[in-house]
This record gives C-alpha cells, structure tokens and sequence, in this order.
C-alpha cells in the first residue's frame, strides 16, 4: 500500500510540474511575440515623417523640457533592430548584437544622467514637484521603450546580456 501511495505521489509530482513548465514557455514565447509586434508597430514610419503621437511627452507646456532628441534616438535604434539580420556566422552575430546593444545602452545612460539632473534641480528647488514628476514619468515611459527595443534585439539574437 505505501509503495503505491509513493508511486501516485510521485506521478501527481511529475504531471504537476511537467504541466507547469509547458505553460511557462508557452507564456514566454507569447511574451516574446508581443514584444516583437511591439516594437516593430512603432517604427513603421520614416524617419523624416514620423508623426507618432504615442511617443511624444503628454502635458507639455513651455518650461517642460523637450524630450524628442530622444524619443528619435529611441525610434532610431528600434528601426535598426528591426532592421537587424542575423547570419549563421556567431561571431558576426555577436559583433552586431553588440554594436546595438552599446547604442541602446548609451541612450539610457543619457536618460539616467538626465533623471539625476531633474532630481537635483528639484532638491535645489529650481523646479516644482509636478515638474519633476512630469518630466520623471516621460524619461520612464522613454526607458520602457528602450527596454523593449533592447528585449527584441536579445529575442532576434538569442543572447540574453
């Protein structure tokens, strides 16, 4: 009876994880489609003829700072990955893959510099809490595009850095 019991404990441990890691990559792969489309839906237009409103800083007035040198930087390096071919050669991949991930990494990098000086400028009172939080909200919603871009160049690649 307990060598049964162990045997049905054991079978119900094997289905339940067995279960459990199927639905996982299944989630993963749908993740990683949706990342894909996402990308890709945001950078369909020229670079000269962009008039991509979901991209541009909401609420601006005049002592906002203006955000579009990087909203386009961002627009840029997504068309580039999208763009982005991947060879049978490793190291020819790994040489691309890098050489993205460096523009991607430069511009949050920028980003993070920035946030630090509108954290400042708000400890110094140079500008109000609104403003901070504003201008806090569009350089998140900026890296969350960039993470994205980041996401589909490891997808195209399968390198995970």
């Amino acid at each position: 009876m307990k060598k049964l019991l162990v045997v049905l404990l054991s079978l119900t441990l094997i289905f339940a994880f067995t279960g459990c890691t199927s639905s996982n990559n299944e989630a993963a792969e749908d993740m990683e489609i949706k990342t894909q489309e996402v990308v890709t839906s945001n950078t369909d237009d020229d670079d000269d003829n962009i008039s991509n409103t979901e991209n541009t800083v909401e609420n601006v007035n005049e002592k906002d700072y203006d955000f579009s040198s990087y909203e386009n930087d961002i627009r840029k390096i997504t068309k580039k990955v999208n763009n982005a071919k991947t060879s049978s050669n490793a190291s020819e991949n790994h040489k691309h893959f890098y050489t993205l991930k460096k523009q991607i990494d430069a511009v949050d990098d920028e980003l993070d510099k920035l946030d630090d000086e509108f954290e400042h400028a708000y400890q110094m009172k140079e500008i109000s809490f609104e403003t901070y939080k504003a201008r806090e909200r569009a350089i998140e919603k900026l890296e969350d595009e960039l993470e994205l871009a980041e996401e589909a160049l490891e997808n195209k690649y399968g390198i995970d850095d």
